[in-house]
């Protein structure tokens, strides 16, 4: 079972990508493209509030809760931030650096020293990040120097703190709970966010939505489905695990950044999507 969930998850992801793309593609602001993903997704999980066994939840889940839906939704912001200024190809293959950024942070949070495989795939990460961005011509090297990929890695900073969060979240609840109150809390606080965008790029966006209604339902859809069962893999799987395992979305995504949108240099990113996979099994993987 837990197969099929993780398998679930990996394909949902760069669908969830492909629309945001689109949808920023449209000049629709990435803040909107957020916040109506969590509006719906928290209007729609209100009634199940009547069925949630609330009074047996722990008061630590709701402190963690709280934190997870602000630091969450202000990292989905960033991440579609990023994919505006950037290919899709490129921005799934970049999630890869997440094991890099959650080892980091758990050497100095929970004591976790890297052993020498570990160390060894971050190389390996770095070095395939470098194929990704290899074309016939222009500065190898700008895709380190461009906004998307700095929006990206702070995005991905933002998810990787995160992640650990949550899997303690759905330890003292489920994941029904977890996905309820994940968008219930992270929709004010994107509201409150959107409230200080200019008129013009209000109105836009109210305009736009109805053209792109569409992609919209879809983008709906793939987050939905994607944050659902990247809960049931926490609940089963450790987060360091299910990390690298999810780095297999990254080939799906290069695909359809080529057969869908049309972007270049395919093979070269291809081939950087599993060189980096390898450096994330090899980190993860004893």
């Amino acid at each position: 079972m837990i197969l099929i969930f993780i398998l679930i998850r990996v394909f949902a992801s760069p669908f969830s990508n492909f629309f945001q793309k689109k949808l920023t593609n449209s000049q629709i602001s990435p803040l909107f493209v957020v916040l109506f993903a969590y509006s719906l997704l928290a209007l729609v999980s209100l009634p199940a509030l009547w069925f949630l066994e609330i009074r047996n939840i722990p008061n630590d889940f709701w402190i963690l809760m709280i934190l997870v839906g602000v630091v969450d939704a202000f990292g989905n912001f960033i991440l579609v931030k990023s994919l505006q200024n950037m290919d899709l190809s490129l921005f799934g293959p970049l999630n890869a650096f997440k094991p890099i950024i959650a080892l980091f942070f758990g050497i100095f949070l929970i004591n976790e020293t890297p052993s020498v495989q570990g160390l060894l795939g971050m190389l390996i990460i770095i070095g395939g990040s470098y194929f990704l961005n290899i074309s016939s011509k222009g500065n190898r090297f700008a895709l380190y120097l461009s906004r998307g990929f700095w929006f990206r890695i702070l995005g991905i900073t933002l998810s990787a703190v995160s992640a650990v969060i949550v899997k303690k979240v759905v330890l003292l609840s489920d994941p029904i709970t977890t996905l309820v109150f994940w968008a219930i809390i992270g929709s004010p606080f994107l509201s409150i966010i959107y409230l200080f965008q200019k008129k013009e790029i209000k109105k836009r966006d109210f305009n736009l939505l109805f053209s792109q209604k569409l992609n919209f339902l879809g983008l709906f859809l793939s987050i939905t489905i994607m944050q659902l069962f990247t809960l049931f893999t926490f609940q089963k799987v450790f987060v360091g695990y299910s990390l690298a395992l999810f780095q297999l979305s990254s080939v799906i995504n290069v695909l359809m950044g080529f057969f869908l949108l049309k972007e270049k240099e395919i093979k070269m990113r291809l081939l950087g999507s599993v060189i980096m996979i390898i450096g994330a099994l090899m980190i993860l993987l004893k």
